[in-house]
């Protein structure tokens, strides 16, 4: 066997450097989405299903980093994420408000 050439090496290195950056940029996402300026402060799917996250006082949350990570956060508790389920499917059906909109002080309201 031969050894392999420089190029062929590159190549496969920066191919799995991109692959291995998915699940940081995933991350990433999931943490700020709704924060992030090019989306006007909507997530992919809030956007699609005509949802915005905004603050209680109902301004943006299109560079708001803090509240945005605040909120989503809480869902990395191990087992917190059913508990968020239960308040807005349960016992806050009427609002939706969640515990991470509550420490965040935002809201999910529906855009027109």
């Amino acid at each position: 066997m031969k050894p392999a050439q420089f190029v062929p090496r590159l190549i496969a290195y920066i191919i799995d450097g991109v692959i291995s950056c998915i699940p940081l940029v995933g991350l990433i996402y999931i943490f700020t989405k709704d924060a992030l300026p090019f989306l006007k402060g909507q997530s992919i799917g809030r956007k699609v299903m005509k949802l915005k996250c905004v603050m209680e006082d109902g301004s943006s949350m299109e560079g708001q980093w803090g509240p945005c990570i605040i909120r989503q956060i809480v869902l990395c508790i191990p087992f917190f994420a059913l508990v968020e389920l239960y308040m807005v499917l349960v016992k806050n059906k009427e609002t939706g408000i969640r515990f991470g909109d509550q420490w965040a002080k935002t809201k999910v309201v529906s855009v027109e």
